[in-house]
Parts: structure tokens; C-alpha cells; sequence
């Protein structure tokens, strides 16, 4: 187009000769350079960042930047069980794992390596999968039962689907469907960094011992939100406590 690679669009419009071209795309340019033509060429460029396909903004988004690179795939169902409102993003990164299937379980691990330890080292079960540690292994369903029955009472299940689909359910009440998103979240974190504590040789902590920290790290997390004026949660510490006594 006789443009310089590095030209601003007052340079662009301050060339007089108009050029043919064959291709498309180069003639709609050209058409935009003419029509943009005769306006004062002293003012500033003015950037402009791309936030859909339509529409320009002289504001950085980095979502909507993100969104015009990323290839869109379809909403996963489990999202909002996941990523959600005063969530803990290092308890969140792990349930997302584990959503997944991306935890190192020992099903996974032999797919690695043929010669690979693939038992479970909470309850020595011959195959650790997803669905054996969340939550049908004998020591993490102890320590579920002992923090979730109260609260879900007839929704309480160890099934890894079950659970999921449960905490997905927006159209649960919301304080019951944050204690259950966080404690369950909280308890995958834990009971994955004992089992790889325990992998790693350290000295393992008994069931009540890990219900005892979760059940502080769930009360931490409701105090903290009081403590943030966030009124819609202002009742979530006596509901879990109210459900903790139910057990």
C-alpha cells in the first residue's frame, strides 16, 4: 500500500495517492484511509483496545483481551462449583485440578511409570483414583462424614458426581452452597497434602486431627467475610456452626 510499516495514521492520511489494488482487504483500507482523509493530521493518535468484536475502548480490559485470543468452548457445568465468591484460590486451583482429573492419583501416575507405588497411602487400597480419594477411601470418608453430614444431611453422599452436581446447583440456599463449595474444597486440599505428605515419608495426622483443621480453616474463612461487611454472609459462621452440632 506505499505505507511504512511503522507509520501513524496521520502519516497514513497525509499520503495523496490513492492506489488500486486487487485484493479485498487492501481496497476496504484504502476506502478507510480516503474517508478518513481531511481531518486535522496534528492530533494525536488515539489507541484503542479491542473488548469484542465491535466495539473499541480507550480502556485496557485484560478479560476481554484475554476473550478475543482464547478459543471459546462450552461452559462447563461444574464452573460455579469451583470458581465462586470468597472462594480460597489455592483450594480452588486444587478442586479445579481434581475436576479435572489432573491430580497425580495413582491410576494416573502408572500411565507414567509401569513400576509405579499406585495404592493409596491413606487406606492401602491397591488403585488411588480420583474418585477412590474423593471419597470413598475409608480415612478421607471419615473425615467428609464428620464435617459434611450435618450440613447436607439427606443431600450427603461420597460419590465424586454426586457431590459436583450438588455444589453446582445454584438454585441452592446461598450460605448452604458456599459451606458446602468451601468445606469441600477445603477437604480435597487437605486430604491431598496428606497424602503427599505421606508419600514423601512425614508422619501422618489421624482423621479427627484433619477434621479438627478443616473445620478451623471453614470457621476462619466464615469470620473473615463477617469481618469484610459482606451482609448476604453475615449468618454463615452460625449456620455452619448451627450444622456442625447436627453431626
Amino acid at each position: 500500500m506505499g505505507i511504512p510499516a511503522h507509520a501513524t495514521v496521520a502519516d497514513a492520511l497525509l499520503r495523496t495517492h490513492r492506489r488500486n489494488h486487487r485484493a479485498e482487504h487492501l481496497r476496504r483500507i484504502e476506502n478507510l484511509v480516503h474517508a478518513h482523509r481531511g481531518r486535522d493530521p496534528t492530533l494525536a493518535d488515539l489507541s484503542l483496545w479491542k473488548h469484542s468484536a465491535d466495539a473499541y475502548q480507550t480502556t485496557f480490559n485484560s478479560k476481554k483481551t484475554w476473550l478475543q485470543f482464547r478459543e471459546a468452548g462450552p461452559e462447563a457445568e461444574w464452573h460455579k462449583g469451583v470458581w465462586f465468591t470468597h472462594s480460597t484460590p489455592k483450594f480452588s486451583f486444587c478442586a479445579w485440578l481434581a475436576t479435572h482429573n489432573r491430580l497425580s492419583t495413582g491410576d494416573r501416575m502408572l500411565s507414567w511409570n509401569m513400576g509405579v507405588n499406585t495404592s493409596c497411602v491413606l487406606c492401602h487400597h491397591p488403585l488411588e483414583t480420583r474418585s477412590h480419594l474423593f471419597f470413598d477411601c475409608v480415612y478421607s470418608a471419615t473425615i467428609w462424614k464428620a464435617l459434611m453430614q450435618g450440613l447436607l444431611r439427606r443431600k450427603y453422599s461420597t460419590n465424586w458426581q454426586a457431590i459436583v452436581s450438588l455444589i453446582s446447583d445454584s438454585s441452592q440456599p446461598l450460605l448452604f452452597l458456599f459451606l458446602a463449595r468451601y468445606a469441600f474444597q477445603a477437604t480435597i486440599h487437605s486430604i491431598w497434602k496428606e497424602r503427599n505428605s505421606r508419600r514423601h515419608g512425614e508422619q501422618p495426622l489421624s482423621p479427627n486431627l484433619l477434621i479438627t483443621l478443616i473445620d478451623k480453616l471453614v470457621r476462619n474463612r466464615a469470620s473473615s467475610i463477617r469481618m469484610l461487611g459482606d451482609t448476604k454472609y453475615e449468618e454463615v459462621l452460625h449456620t455452619w456452626l448451627e450444622a456442625r452440632q447436627n453431626v
